[in-house]
């Protein structure tokens, strides 16, 4: 897609205040265009597969569908499409699921007003977005973790925790206002942060 043309953005939302939350928001970005919305994970897929998407803006909140699976099926069905996980949880089990999902970047709700237009161009330059209230629920987890992740190796196993430079990044990114792109982190670096999910 040339430089010119404006990222083509689904909205995935339930409920009519997020939706117009989304629609407000989405207007004063500039190179962003709102060309379909969904109210469930049926109508979204059927959109997905009607028209040219760049962007997924999905709420995990769905009422009628767990927004996890979704996630799932969008990066299943459609592998070249950016997603962008919304949520109002800052859970830690939650967060990993969403990771896990294989989501391009997480931002809270609350966060939407002043960190949505660098969300969208960080995730649409291949980047992760990681919203800072979401690193400190993932520092939490990694400081209360009992067993260091570890893989197994053929000599054997090795225990593989965070480099200092990547704790580093991680705090960084949690006590960050997301300015010079401090919240756009690689996708290797978050797919390090699912180790320390409480299923693994």
């Amino acid at each position: 897609m040339s430089a010119q043309n404006p990222i083509q953005v689904l909205s995935v939302q339930s409920d009519d205040e997020s939706r117009s939350s989304l629609q407000a928001t989405l207007q004063h970005i500039q190179d962003v265009e709102l060309i379909a919305e969904a109210a469930d994970a049926k109508e979204a897929l059927q959109k997905l597969d009607d028209r040219t998407i760049d962007l997924v803006l999905l709420d995990l909140g769905l009422s009628d569908t767990n927004g996890i699976d979704l996630t799932k099926q969008i990066r299943k069905r459609h592998p070249n499409v950016r997603l962008l996980v919304i949520t109002a949880s800052d859970q830690p089990d939650d967060i990993f699921a969403a990771m896990d999902a294989g989501a391009d970047g997480y931002i809270l709700k609350r966060s939407i007003s002043k960190a949505l237009e660098m969300a969208i161009r960080s995730v649409r330059l291949g980047a992760v977005w990681l919203d800072p209230a979401i690193a400190k629920q993932v520092l939490l987890v990694m400081e209360h973790k009992r067993t260091i992740p570890t893989r197994v190796l053929p000599t054997g196993v090795m225990t593989i925790p965070l480099l200092p430079e990547e704790q580093t990044i991680l705090h960084e990114v949690a006590s960050s206002t997301c300015v010079d792109g401090v919240c756009m982190v690689d996708p290797s670096f978050v797919a390090k942060l699912t180790r320390f999910s409480a299923a693994s």
